[in-house]
């Protein structure tokens, strides 16, 4: 067997793969592949990079034609009039193809070169690459290889290295071409955007935005331009405002959400600020008994402010409750918490809600939740008939960027967050002017301007 190795040049490492697909063929062994600086017309031209991908194949050694395949003269026909056939190497300048350069250390010689790359390296480069499964060096063979001694452990290990050193140049060359979009003058609150955990694509769409929008005179002064962005971010943000009880009518108000983002210390927050700060009359409903312990609790609040409480099973008992409670000014349910992959649960809070016929429904969620989870349970409380959100634990979560996204992804408008476990002082209603400097990092958790 000899080995044909080539090295392919390419704007994308998929357009690399796929040019390495064409010319080698599905066999081809992926042995190298790196970012490199192409080439600048002029000194002050951007620079631009290139992904390089070098592969090799087996190729088949030819075989002497038997004497009823030559000519009269003694010459193979082949020789004669050669086909064209994809084992020769042809040059494709718009493929921008070019061989191989190696230097003294860098031969590889046929029996080091091991049949194909590992599998777990070929499915990194598939998700870097963006495609559904790249097969270039990961199909079985028809035909075994020639015998060859097998890679040492070691060998394993060092290619395993240059692979992950390879994903790693990948990630940074993505952020690079993030970075190229940035306008260079907006670029030092590109960085400050990051540092405060906002996304790098809503970070870069919200300074490119700016530049847009912005006098010359504002990009000189660093006060105008936060000034510009939170302006262009309070846009985007979906703030419902706190509840707002009325004397003599009363309102119910139902917090639902999944288990453990806090939404029985959030109704104890709650009850306490409305009841001893405002003086309403409140009352307070759990259909939380799935958890003893959360009942007890609210008991105790209950207790501490005096407030009247009662505990529902069925969704007819909690017609009931609300009929006992009718000359209040305001009734606060709290409900289990359930799984955003339970339908069935999230079911049976429908019919609870339906049976208290809620004014406003809060679903209560923690911004230490992935951004995947949080999506989700926007998603799947949406049969709960969702009327607001409350971001809870602020004090524990790297940024409150993920309300910025939630609000693009359809989530129903803010009404409060809550930023520490102290009852009643760590509850806040959210407006959009803080909501906005909180996710730019110009504003401490525990300061209002």
């Amino acid at each position: 067997m000899n080995t044909d190795i080539r090295t392919f040049k390419a704007e994308s490492l998929q357009a690399a793969l796929d040019i390495v697909h064409r010319e080698l063929g599905q066999d081809a062994v992926i042995l190298n592949t790196r970012q490199i600086d192409k080439p600048r017309i002029w000194p002050w031209s951007p620079r631009r990079q290139e992904v390089e991908i070098t592969a090799r194949r087996e190729v088949a050694p030819r075989q002497p034609l038997p004497l009823s395949a030559r000519d009269p003269r003694g010459r193979p026909e082949s020789e004669l009039a050669p086909p064209p056939t994809l084992l020769e190497p042809t040059t494709h300048k718009r493929h921008n193809v070019t061989p191989p350069k190696w230097s003294p250390n860098d031969v590889i010689p046929d029996d080091a070169i091991p049949a194909a790359m590992p599998k777990a390296s070929l499915k990194a480069v598939n998700r870097l690459a963006g495609t559904q499964q790249l097969t270039v060096a990961a199909r079985a063979r028809n035909t075994p290889p020639a015998a060859a001694p097998a890679l040492d452990a070691a060998a394993v290990n060092e290619r395993l290295d240059q692979l992950q050193r390879m994903i790693l140049e990948l990630g940074r060359e993505r952020r690079r071409h993030t970075l190229h979009d940035v306008p260079s003058e907006l670029f030092h609150f590109f960085t400050e955007l990051i540092d405060a955990d906002v996304d790098d694509e809503l970070a870069r769409e919200l300074v490119c935005r700016a530049r847009q929008l912005a006098e010359p005179a504002q990009l000189r002064d660093p006060a105008a331009v936060w000034a510009l962005l939170t302006g262009l971010l309070e846009r985007e943000l979906k703030i419902a405002g706190p509840i707002k009880p009325v004397r003599g009518r009363r309102k119910v108000a139902a917090l639902v959400g999944p288990t453990g983002v806090g939404k029985t210390t959030t109704i104890a927050k709650l009850a306490a600020n409305f009841h001893v700060r405002e003086g309403v009359k409140l009352g307070l409903v759990t259909v939380d008994t799935y958890r003893i312990a959360a009942v007890e609790q609210l008991k105790t609040y209950a207790e501490i402010i005096q407030l009247p409480m009662k505990v529902v099973t069925t969704p007819l008992e909690m017609r009931r409750a609300l009929d006992e409670l009718a000359g209040l000014d305001l009734v606060l349910i709290d409900t289990a918490g359930r799984s955003p992959q339970d339908e069935l649960r999230i079911q049976e809070l429908q019919q609870f809600l339906q049976a208290a016929q809620a004014d406003e429904v809060h679903l209560v969620l923690s911004l230490t939740s992935s951004r995947k989870s949080l999506a989700q349970a926007v998603a799947s409380f949406q049969p709960a008939g969702a009327t607001s959100l409350i971001a809870t634990k602020l004090d524990e979560a790297p940024g409150a960027s993920e309300l910025w996204q939630l609000c693009r992804q359809g989530a129903p408008p803010i009404s409060y967050l809550t930023t520490g476990q102290d009852v009643p002082d760590d509850i806040e209603p959210a407006h959009a002017t803080r909501l906005a400097k909180l996710i730019l990092g110009r504003e401490q958790l525990h300061h209002r301007a």
